[in-house]
């Protein structure tokens, strides 16, 4: 099995880069072929409303999110994670959201195999775990309509500290054991 993570935080080594790679580890550890991509180090553009992918099946741009397009149409599990800044996700795994418009056809039938595995990771400063939650019910509606089985959540609340989730074991264990599952 295929499991690839895309991590959207600014902060290498951060909350959520740390809850991502031990949801990988841990699928590393149950046999399964993992990837990491940190969307924060690629190039790439927002959807530019062309339509090119609606006749085609591709998207038209040539830069480093079509290629982890590419690798997610051939994952069988994709770890999502982001940090929540002002009651979104952060910029980065936004725009990923807009491009994954690609895998929409002109007749808005999914090209996606169905049935993938997804895990969402994602931190907060907040310390009210429920004060973000429309975002997460938002986007577990977009996971669904591609297909997704949502295997399991971490929501990390409490993090304005780029180590907290290195000093929560809790869920150092649920995220290892959440990649151990898949």
């Amino acid at each position: 099995m295929k499991v690839i993570g895309i991590m959207a935080s600014p902060r290498k080594g951060g909350n959520v880069d740390t809850l991502v790679q031990e949801v990988l580890d841990g699928a590393s550890e149950a046999g399964h072929q993992v990837e990491k991509f940190s969307l924060n180090e690629m190039k790439f553009s927002g959807c530019q409303a062309c339509m090119f992918c609606k006749k085609s099946g591709r998207c038209k741009q040539h830069d480093d999110i079509t290629a982890l397009m590419d690798e997610m149409e051939g994952a069988d599990a994709v770890v999502f994670g982001s940090p929540i800044y002002f009651w979104q996700f952060c910029s980065q795994f936004r725009t990923f959201i807009d491009r994954m418009y690609m895998f929409l056809g002109s007749d808005f039938k999914v090209r996606l195999t169905p049935g993938k595995k997804a895990v969402v990771i994602t931190s907060q400063g907040n310390p009210d775990a429920n004060m973000f939650r429309p975002v997460f019910k938002e986007f577990d509606m977009v996971l669904k309509m591609y297909g997704f089985q949502i295997k399991g959540e971490i929501h990390l609340d409490s993090g304005e500290n780029p180590s907290t989730a290195r000093m929560r074991t809790d869920l150092l264990k649920e995220a290892r054991s959440l990649g151990m599952s898949l």
